[in-house]
């Protein structure tokens, strides 16, 4: 029997013979002087081809399942419209059984685990469980779940930008920009929508508007168009039978109505995507979570005449809000906000773009529909509101606003209604983010105990731990020095603040100088009888070598301190060191300089 030890030695072994050819290679060429900028285009054009072709097979792939989701529906004889329930259930636990025997039932893969990679691995991303998370997507797809089909697609590109940076020996800069461009040329493609996958790399991947990084993910995110449109056609993503526009400046109130409900309903959004997952994890057998999933998602469809069945890798035909009066519409849309967080619940793979467009433009064209019923003569046009509500619900759940404006722009291409989009898109996002801090990426986060904020500066402090660079030799005074004693401590050590510890070594305080001096002002009187457990100041802040810079950083500037306690992390009390503002910007100036 073959050892499959060997076989991956052997894997191994070629893929290590292979990059070293790749860093050959990209050595040569800094040779003739071509710099870093044209290196990174050459890489981000091959990267735009590669991501175009790959959403081209992931397309087949769920066209596929759902050619053969429909078949086996119609050949289950007696069972009618129960046979949806049936195909849902086998769509939902075959794409479980990929993720589950492929990725070890992982819960990554996804776009907040890509922040996380670009934020703290140094854009490391591992391309065979996102493979296989891709194929599971495809399957819950085509079979009628309720996921998106960009998710998968902006990972995979991702995925394929660390593998090619990666090809290459690339360090951690270019390798983050590669990634980057990747998830641009995903959503590009995805949605021939270029210019809303640049913002997608920048608002969300990167975190940062750098100059730098702007070209190649340009330059990927046209290619992977350009091949998506060659397989596709060059149309809109949602035909629109006219321009719509804007009928009177009045209409510009009910938008921004219209983009305070999306913004709440966003937040119920990104809070019922987790509470599902929550909910099915109180059955701990993984077939149980599948019939729960697929009686909730087969059940709501049946029951909505049918209008939740997923179709495919299209996003939304706009003609169900003339079809479907106010009240179905609204309750299409909370139906699909049910429907979509128990799929992903129950798949833990797949994405959120495409079920918020079709939230967002039910809710829109159920609100409009309803306000037009209530004046007549308003002139409101309900298919107009559907597609302002889909960048409303984008932008308060992913908080990417720009991302949001510019995905439905290009979708419709329909320049009038750049206005209310704009207004829409920004009071959602405004609304959301009042009455949660978490989008529905950073929330995935958050609950895995990270904390990612946007920049390269605020990436860098969040890797780098105190423990890297604390002081563990401080100069300390013991809570029965006398004021001579302190003073004299002072004048022999370059620290402006001082730990104070009692007989046991714990620490009780802190000595700064402003402390000090208010003792010296009184000397004559207060010297003799105060002692450094006195003059130590209770009130201070205090960091574990666990703690990210960023922690430490943001914890020091509370009381405008210069030196932070560093404790263990099991004992609270016990003092191992000092950290300095110094030695933060030190330790991330070295940071720097390292990734350059």
């Amino acid at each position: 029997m073959p050892d499959p030890s060997r076989f991956l030695a052997w894997q191994r072994a070629v893929a290590a013979r292979l990059s070293a050819y790749g860093q050959a290679a990209i050595r040569q060429v800094s040779s003739l002087g071509i710099d870093e900028n044209t290196i990174l285009l050459v890489l981000a054009l091959g990267i735009g081809a590669a991501v175009g072709v790959a959403v081209i097979v992931f397309y087949k792939l769920i066209d596929l399942a759902q050619r053969v989701a429909l078949t086996t529906a119609d050949s289950l004889p007696g069972l009618g419209r129960l046979s949806i329930f049936v195909v849902v259930l086998a769509g939902l636990a075959l794409a479980r059984a990929l993720v589950r025997y492929g990725t070890n039932d992982s819960d990554g893969e996804n776009v907040p685990d890509v922040m996380r990679a670009v934020a703290k691995r140094g854009g490391v991303i591992h391309a065979t469980p996102v493979g296989i998370k891709t194929a599971a997507a495809a399957v819950a797809i085509g079979t009628g779940g309720s996921v998106g089909p960009e998710g998968p697609i902006a990972v995979a590109g991702a995925a394929l930008g660390s593998r090619i940076g990666r090809f290459f020996r690339s360090g951690p800069t270019r390798l983050r920009v590669l990634v980057a461009c990747g998830a641009a040329s995903g959503i590009s493609a995805a949605f021939n929508a270029p210019i809303a996958g640049v913002f997608f790399a920048l608002e969300k991947v990167l975190g940062t508007f750098g100059v730098n990084a702007f070209p190649p993910i340009l330059v990927g995110s046209v290619i992977a168009a350009v091949v998506s449109r060659a397989a596709f056609g060059d149309n809109p993503v949602i035909a629109i039978p006219t321009q719509y526009g804007i009928n009177a400046a009045s209409e510009l109130i009910l938008y921004g109505l219209l983009g305070i409900a999306t913004g709440v309903v966003s937040v119920l959004y990104t809070r019922g995507v987790y509470r599902a997952a929550s909910f099915l994890e109180r059955w701990r057998r993984i077939p149980q979570q599948i019939l729960i999933a697929a009686l909730v998602v087969g059940t709501l469809d049946i029951l909505l005449r049918n209008d939740l069945w997923g179709r495919g890798h299209e996003t939304l035909s706009i003609e169900i809000i003339s079809q479907r009066d106010a009240w179905f519409l609204v309750t299409l849309a909370f139906a699909k906000l049910v429907v979509t967080a128990f799929t992903l619940a129950a798949t833990r793979a797949g994405g959120v773009f495409t079920p918020a467009l079709f939230i967002g433009a039910t809710l829109g064209g159920g609100l409009a529909s309803g306000w037009s019923d209530l004046w007549p003569g308003f002139g409101i046009v309900p298919e107009a509101f559907a597609l302002v509500g889909m960048a409303g619900l984008i932008a308060g759940s992913t908080h990417a606003p720009l991302t949001a404006i510019m995905i439905v722009f290009e979708m419709t291409g329909d320049y009038a209604l750049i206005l209310p989009l704009m207004l829409c898109g920004a009071i959602a996002y405004l609304t959301a983010r009042r009455m949660h801090p978490y989008s529905i990426y950073s929330q995935w986060l958050a609950l895995k105990g990270e904390q990612i904020t946007s920049g390269q500066d605020t990436a860098i402090l969040e890797r780098l731990k105190v423990r890297d660079c604390y002081n563990p030799n401080p100069h300390v005074i013991g809570e029965t020095a006398t004021v001579s004693q302190i003073i004299e401590a002072i004048a022999q050590s370059p620290q402006t603040e001082f730990p104070v510890l009692d007989s046991n070594l714990h620490l009780v305080g802190m000595i700064t100088y402003d402390d000090l001096r208010q003792v010296l002002s009184s000397r004559e009187s207060l010297a003799p009888v105060i002692l450094a457990g006195d003059l130590a100041s209770q009130e201070f802040e205090r960091v574990t070598p666990d703690d990210s810079l960023r922690t430490a950083l943001q914890r020091i500037s509370v009381r405008g301190s210069h030196y932070l306690p560093v404790v263990d992390s099991a004992n609270g009390n016990r003092l191992l060191g000092l950290i300095s503002r110094q030695d933060i910007l030190t330790a991330y100036d070295r940071a720097l300089l390292t990734q350059s």
